[in-house]
This record gives C-alpha cells, sequence and structure tokens, in this order.
C-alpha cells in the first residue's frame, strides 16, 4: 500500500501531520498519528493489504527533517491487524469498486531503524541524521521524482480509457442509421455533421498524446537504462506532469461525447462507456492533483526562461518579445508571405507564438508583484495561478502537436501517413479554433483567418 495522503492534506504533501519520532535506545521509528487529520486517507488495499509505504515527518531530538517514506506493517499473513494499528474501509466510491480505499491510523506503532527507506536521508544509529541532498527543499522534491514512472503510467491508463470509449462510439455510430432524403435509405449517424464533429477532435487529440506518451516513455527509458536519477531529469518530471493532467482532463471529455454520442445504448452498463467515466473520474485527482501537476510544469519553464535570459530581466524579456514579433504578424495584413492554415507549419507556429507570449507575460507579471509591489512570493504565485494553468496547457499542446507531426513525418507507409497528417491537421486546427479569440486578440489571426479555420474544422 500506498500512503501518503491524509485527511487534512493531499497536494501539500510538506504538510503532512503523521509522525516518525526516533527512538535511540530501541533504535526503533515510532509511526503515530497525533489527530484526526493525520489519519491516511483513500489508501487502496486497506482491508487486505499486508505492509504499507508510510509517509511521515522524520523526527529527531524534537526537530523534523521533512517528510520521509517508512514500511510500516498492518497485518499479518494471517490477516490479524498489527498492535496499535487501525484500518477503516471508506465503502462507496463513484468507481473503482474493485479497490478498497480505506482510512489507516497508528498508535505509537514501532519499526526497525531499518524501515526508513534511506535513499535521500538516513539515521544512524546515534540518532544523526545525514542527507546526501542537504536543501531540505531539493531533497523533498527528489523524493516526489519517484512518482513520475507512475503518473506516466496513469497517462496510459486514461488514454486507455480515451481509445476503447471511442472505439465503441465510432463503430456505434457506422452502425447507426438515422434521418436521410426523402425515398432514399437513412444515413449512418457518423455522416451527421455534429456526430463528426464531436468525435473526429477527440481521435486526434488521442493520438497526439499517444505519441507524446511514447516520447515521454523513451526518455524514462533511457533514463532508468543508464541508471539515472530522475531528479536530475527536470523536463522529463514537467512533461510527465502536464500529460497526466492533460489526458485525464481530455479523457474526461471525451467519454462524456462518446456516451451521448452512442444515445441510450451509452447509458447501458453493457455499452462500457459508464464504466469507464466512472472509473477514471479519479484520475484527475490521484498521482497529483491536475492544477498542481500544470505548476509543476510552468515551475520547470520558468527555471529555463530564468537560466535562458541571465543578463538583466527586464532585457531578457524585451529579447522575447522582439523574437515574437515576426510571428505575431504572419497572417495579419501586414504580412508579406502568410503561411497556409492548410500547412502543419502555420500551426506549429501558432501554438509556439502563444507558449512564448504566455511565458513572457507570467515572467513579467511575477517580477512586477515580487520586485515592484513587493509581494510575499505565494501571494504573488496565486494571484497568478489562473495564467499559470493557461500557460502550462499551451506548453503540453505545443508539444503534442509537435510530436504528432514528428511521428507523421516518420511513418514508413504513404496510405497511413496520409490519414495521420489529415489527423495531425485536425488536432492543430482543434488547439487554435478553441483558442481562436486569444489569437485574435494578439492579432495573431485576422478574423477572415480566424473564420477559415472555423471552416476547416468542419
Amino acid at each position: 500500500m500506498f500512503a501518503m495522503t491524509e485527511r487534512g492534506h493531499g497536494s501539500n504533501v510538506r504538510g503532512i501531520l503523521t509522525e516518525a519520532v526516533f527512538d535511540p535506545k530501541t533504535q526503533e521509528f515510532i509511526i503515530h498519528t497525533p489527530c484526526e487529520n493525520a489519519q491516511k486517507m483513500y489508501i487502496g488495499n486497506t482491508m487486505k493489504g499486508n505492509y504499507a509505504a508510510v509517509f511521515a515527518q522524520l523526527i529527531i531530538h524534537g526537530k523534523s527533517q521533512g517528510p520521509h517514506c517508512f514500511i510500516v506493517p498492518i497485518r499479518d499473513q494471517n490477516g490479524n491487524m498489527h498492535p496499535g494499528v487501525e484500518a477503516i474501509d471508506m465503502l462507496y466510491k463513484e468507481g473503482l469498486h474493485g479497490v478498497d480505499n480505506g482510512i489507516l491510523t497508528f498508535n505509537k506503532v514501532r519499526v526497525p531503524r531499518e524501515n526508513l527507506l534511506d535513499k535521500f536521508g538516513t539515521v544512524s544509529s546515534d540518532g544523526k541524521y545525514s542527507s546526501p541532498i542537504e536543501n531540505k527543499s531539493a531533497r523533498f522534491n527528489a523524493m516526489l521524482a519517484a512518482l513520475t514512472p507512475t503518473r506516466l503510467a496513469l497517462t496510459f491508463q486514461a488514454l486507455g480509457a480515451m481509445k476503447l470509449g471511442l472505439t465503441i462510439a465510432i463503430r456505434y455510430s457506422h452502425s447507426r442509421r438515422q434521418f436521410g432524403p426523402k425515398d432514399k435509405e437513412e444515413v449512418k449517424i457518423i455522416d451527421h455533421q455534429t456526430q463528426h464533429l464531436r468525435l473526429m477532435p477527440h481521435l486526434a487529440t488521442a493520438l497526439a498524446i499517444t505519441f507524446t506518451s511514447r516520447y515521454a516513455g523513451e526518455m524514462l527509458d533511457t533514463d532508468v537504462y543508464h541508471n539515472r536519477d530522475l531528479v536530475n531529469n527536470r523536463p522529463l518530471q514537467a512533461l510527465v506532469a502536464g500529460l497526466k493532467a492533460y489526458s485525464t482532463w481530455e479523457n474526461l471529455s471525451c467519454l462524456q461525447d462518446c456516451r451521448e454520442c452512442t444515445g441510450g445504448m451509452g447509458f447501458m452498463m453493457e455499452n462500457r462507456i459508464p464504466g469507464l467515466k466512472c472509473d477514471s473520474d479519479v484520475f484527475v485527482t490521484f498521482e497529483g492533483d491536475n492544477v498542481v501537476m500544470l505548476q509543476v510544469v510552468v515551475r520547470e519553464l520558468l527555471a529555463q526562461y530564468t537560466r535562458q535570459y541571465e543578463e538583466s530581466p527586464v532585457f531578457g524579456l524585451l529579447r522575447n518579445w522582439t523574437s515574437s514579433i515576426g510571428d505575431r504578424l504572419r497572417t495579419s495584413i501586414l504580412a508579406i508571405g502568410a503561411d497556409k492554415i492548410s500547412d502543419l507549419t502555420f500551426f506549429l507556429k501558432a501554438v509556439n507564438f502563444r507558449e512564448r507570449v504566455l511565458q513572457r507575460g507570467l515572467a513579467a507579471r511575477l517580477y512586477h508583484k515580487v520586485m515592484t509591489k513587493k509581494d510575499e512570493s505565494f501571494s504573488a504565485w496565486n494571484s497568478c495561478l489562473h495564467h499559470v494553468v493557461t500557460l502550462a496547457l499551451a506548453h503540453i499542446h505545443r508539444v503534442t502537436l509537435e510530436q504528432f507531426v514528428l511521428a507523421v513525418e516518420s511513418c514508413p507507409v504513404p496510405k497511413d501517413q496520409s490519414l495521420l497528417m489529415e489527423f495531425c491537421l485536425l488536432y492543430g486546427t482543434k488547439l487554435i479554433y478553441n483558442e481562436r479569440a486569444w489569437y485574435l486578440e494578439h492579432k495573431y489571426l485576422t478574423p477572415a483567418t480566424s473564420n477559415k479555420i472555423r471552416d476547416q474544422v468542419r
């Protein structure tokens, strides 16, 4: 079992309240739940599991060294509860009925000193704490880097649900007929414009996420093969965090449309779409709340931005601004050679432009709030959260489109490549169409070009 989340703290893991106090006399850690808010909640396999990896504040001589992970016995091999451990079934949920999520509490449960998972911090027999990472914040981030593979696995799970829902809905749409010209056979509902417009963009998105997830998986496999610590690959952590959020949100949106596009049959459990919806709804929450995941993405983007412009921040902003002016004029009346909206180059430049402008704008806002207005860093960040989420999604849109384009270019079968090209163009069109108001506000698109993009979606 993996026991991190508590009643009082989920996303803010630093704030967990479960204690692990070291007793030098017995060479043991005392795992304790000091209050109701420290109860471990939503823990999978609570009612059957024998051991749990419990995150708790490591306390030595009354001082906390931050959250660490401990192996704690829950039951013996006969299913008898370990002394001091209490497990409570949380009973009914929307989905995942095959998993018994529950609550764990600990009443001064003693575990050997060796039960501390000590890759990032250890305690000697005389009670001295040591870590290869001196900075407490960096140490904490290193621990959370271990969640990267499970977040990527969750992305593939969401993608699997999305693909299955689309397969069911599209096949149904090709088999069912409704309405048609007078005195002629009714037409397949997939040929109705609204049905087509609801399902095909989701299919294009599923393909984009597929290629990007494979790309992330290859990066992860390379790190594992070369025995490299994930903590040193911040771009990969950020990419996976963003993919987790994007894929799980897109999955829910897709499954809802699939349910509606299959009519009354889509409401029946035998159709499988309702089950997929119920089981995957929680994906947006576990392994990291989606909004928190997007903040991980942007913190890395800002770190890259800072490294790119180590000179005066103002000069860096100006340089970034001038590099985007040419893109802004791509489709304006001032453009000499505008890109065609039927060309992938147009969409690649558009998503790059959007990400750069949002990144520059966020950096400028944060700089003004902290350096000029002297706002506290948390308050400054919190007041920009909507901007943060928008930038993170713009980044993921750009990466997924780029990976889709690379997949099209590397496809060895001409017929398959031609089909992939159609869906890649549809995905790029969808991204720009959904944000056309933003592009019009920033004068990247003219009204005429926006109308052409709308027609291309249809």
